[in-house]
């Protein structure tokens, strides 16, 4: 193909970019300053590279054209490249001050400015070419006309990369930064037609289609952003050919914004959705860091408070073991016998209360007797005549009636001290009993209640623990969580067990029924006036039989007296003064007859109320051995169940160590990491949403030389890279020919419009 034939493909294609990309960049559109109206300015910057077949650059321009449409006055001024700076639109040229062509003019509708100059600036994509064939690197022309498998490579590199600070977010949300090397994001595409005779294609990744002459169109797509995609391309085929030629191919690329862009839009955003999530990651770790460090710690104190517990379960268990259990048989043995002696003392008191009824009838029989010795006694002063022998038999009689009368007092003085002694009788062993029940109360609902808690509590810690570990071995686990299952259960079984005042098991429930048991017992005795014990009922007994014998022998020698007080009447004169002393004898022992009934009437009420505390104390009695006796099986398996207890804790105290070396691996192990990793995924992430808004503020100054103030900038790269057919020189000498006529055209064509000819 012809360097003139070249050209013109060239222009063309160049012109059918700068209107395709018009509607793709847009970093800004701006009212134009104008004097008159209203005008809008588009600037569009195509830059067209030639390049050789071998990745030689032959020639590269810039082609610029300003578009004003509206209506009104403009008076701009446009930055441009003034290397070989030509007007495309005619023969005239630009009005250029300071590297900038200026347009003043007026505008209604549109006006269109063309220009094409060399380009001066740096261009933003480096190509580079490589030939194989059969494996072995070639250049293009000595490829001509050989057969072979052909592979072309193309390596195009977005070299426009300028060193920035970047500042982002790191995974605790502050700022850092750091030196990158930014590039203006640009994407792009490689278009080359194969010719029908390469044959076995191997795209390498392009889209395929047939151009519909038998040729096969390719087309490379080039994403040339980091971080979306990567700052060089490496793209090429292989093919079979015969008699080969180096076809064409063109590279188009335009500056893009990704933030903006549909296309790059969503990556963008989601390298901004990775950092957040990077420094979430970054801050739930670090609490969850916080947290379990504080589960070490916490781990530890639970380790110290087992082996306290552990301690404080063996004690229980020996003191429950070695000293409860075996005082309540004891307990339960004594209050058996207590009940015992209660029966027999309730039927005592029953026989009291009997034997105090008699001896209240026999005393009232008394009184009356003595009223009528006291009337008898002054009928003897009728029988004076025969009161001397009277006298004399009762004289006789006198010492038995006297002994008789001094025997009841001692029985009666006998009932009152027995009466005294069993009224001031105390239970020292049951206020004893009583006492040690109410501090087996105290300790159990206090101390022992709250240990036995703790340790159920204590032992809700410790499962808790070795479940959050996460480098426990299972089965190792499981076996704990086990044992520490059972000492909970254990420990408030017995607690259970201990507090329990329904169940007839229950510890509590036994030592109420002992502490009511001693409390009625020692208030049936003690409530009593007359209460006593056998032996004062014996005294009482004893006392009544000497009562009743001298009131016998009263009995007889008042039968004396009878017949004394006979013979006594007839000499009632003369013994008229003794038998006064007589009446008021008789008088003084009716009262005291008296006296004695009214004793023996409170003698019988404190027997009766002797009798009923009695029934009480059995009743006690009876609870109390009940009490005792569940009292006794409780501590029983209270014992047993301290001693599985403080095996469990044993064990316990064994494995627990590892809870807080476990916390503490999981610290340096896990979270700390993953505290790493979310500052490290934060400041990846940020760095790459960091990049492409510094890329973004790039490209919206990416045109080569600039526009207008105000005007729509917009910018594309082409890149025309030559084949190679064999047939170069001839075309050079058909396109030297054709530029000659051309140009002879023109200068005919400006002759005539000139009216030369």
């Amino acid at each position: 193909m012809s360097a003139l034939n070249r050209r013109r493909i060239t222009i063309i294609g160049v012109s059918g970019l700068s209107l395709a990309v018009a509607g793709v960049i847009a970093p800004g559109a701006f009212a134009a300053e104008t004097v008159d109206g209203n005008v809008k300015v588009s600037n569009t910057e195509t830059v067209q590279v030639q390049m050789g077949a071998n990745g030689s650059i032959d020639a590269q321009r810039v082609y610029e054209q300003l578009v004003l449409s509206g209506q009104g006055k403009v008076d701009i001024s446009n930055p441009v490249s003034t290397k070989k700076l030509r007007n495309l639109d005619g023969f005239g040229g630009f009005d250029v001050r300071d590297g900038k062509a200026r347009i003043k003019t007026s505008v209604d509708g549109t006006k269109k400015y063309r220009s094409v100059s060399d380009f001066t600036k740096k261009l933003p994509l480096d190509v580079k070419i490589t030939y194989l064939l059969d494996g072995k690197k070639m250049s293009p022309s000595d490829i001509v006309g050989k057969s072979g498998e052909l592979e072309v490579r193309y390596v195009v590199t977005n070299v426009t990369g300028a060193n920035e600070d970047v500042t982002y977010k790191d995974g605790n949300g502050k700022d850092t930064s750091s030196p990158e090397d930014v590039v203006i994001p640009m994407v792009g595409t490689l278009e080359t037609t194969l010719p029908a005779s390469f044959t076995k294609i191997v795209p390498d990744g392009a889209n395929a289609a047939g151009d519909g002459r038998g040729g096969t169109l390719l087309s490379y797509t080039m994403t040339l952003i980091p971080p979306i995609g990567k700052a060089t391309a490496e793209i090429g085929y292989k093919a079979k050919v015969k008699n080969a030629v180096i076809p064409t191919a063109s590279i188009s690329a335009l500056p893009v914004d990704p933030l903006v862009n549909t296309s790059f839009k969503g990556g963008a955003e989601s390298y901004a959705g990775g950092a957040q999530s990077g420094q979430d990651l970054t801050a739930g770790a670090t609490e969850i860091d916080s947290n379990l460090l504080k589960i070490r710690d916490g781990a530890s104190d639970l380790v110290a408070g087992i082996l306290k517990l552990k301690d404080g379960a063996d004690q229980l268990s020996a003191g429950l073991q070695d000293e409860a259990a075996p005082g309540a048989k004891k307990l339960a043995a004594g209050a058996d016998k207590l009940d015992a002696g209660a029966k027999k003392l309730s039927g005592g008191t029953g026989e009291l209360s009997a034997g105090a009824s008699k001896l209240k009838a026999g005393a009232g029989s008394l009184s009356d007797g003595t009223g009528k010795l006291s009337a008898g006694a002054t009928k003897l002063n009728a029988g004076a005549s025969d009161l001397s022998d009277g006298l004399k038999t009762a004289a006789g009689g006198a010492p038995a009636l006297l002994t008789g009368v001094a025997q009841l007092k001692a029985g009666a003085q006998q009932v009152d001290g027995g009466l005294t002694t069993l009224n001031g009788l105390t239970v020292p062993g049951l206020n004893q009993l009583n006492g040690a029940a109410s501090s087996l109360i105290a300790a159990v609902t206090g101390p022992l209640s709250t240990n036995l808690q703790g340790a159920a509590d204590s032992a809700d810690l410790a499962s808790a623990a070795v479940q959050s570990s996460t480098t426990m071995d299972p089965a190792e686990k499981s076996a704990i969580l086990t044992n520490i299952g059972t000492a909970k259960a254990k420990a408030l079984g017995v607690r259970s067990s201990l507090l329990s005042t329904t169940a007839p098991t229950g510890f509590l429930y036994g030592l109420g029924a002992i502490q009511q048991g001693t409390s009625d017992l020692s208030a049936g005795i003690n409530a009593q006036t007359s209460a006593g014990a056998a032996a004062t009922t014996g005294t009482l007994k004893n006392g009544l039989a000497q009562l009743i014998g001298g009131l016998t022998q009263l009995q007889t020698k008042g039968g004396e007296l009878v017949t004394g007080l006979d013979k006594l009447s007839a000499g009632a004169g003369q013994l008229k003064a003794g038998t006064g002393d007589l009446s008021k004898g008789a008088g003084d022992l009716n009262t005291g007859a008296g006296q004695l009934a009214a004793g023996t009437g409170d003698l019988k009420s404190g027997a009766d109320k002797l009798n009923a505390g009695a029934d009480t104390l059995k009743g006690g009695t009876g609870q109390l051995a009940d009490g005792a006796t569940t009292l006794s099986d409780g501590l029983a398996t209270a014992a047993d169940g301290s001693g599985q207890l403080a095996a469990g804790l044993g064990q316990a105290a064994e494995s627990a160590p590892a809870l807080p070396e476990g916390a503490t691996q999981l610290s340096e192990q896990g979270t700390s990491q993953i505290v790493a990793q979310g500052d490290a995924t934060a400041k990846d992430f940020g760095l790459r949403y960091a990049l492409l808004e510094a890329g973004a503020a790039r490209a919206a100054t990416a045109q080569p030389y600039g526009s207008p103030d105000g005007a729509t900038a917009l910018t594309a790269f082409k890149y025309e890279i030559a084949g190679a057919d064999g047939a170069s020189s001839a075309n050079l000498r058909r396109g030297v020919a054709a530029v000659v006529l051309l140009g002879m055209a023109g200068l005919l064509a400006t002759i005539r419009r000139r009216g030369i000819i």
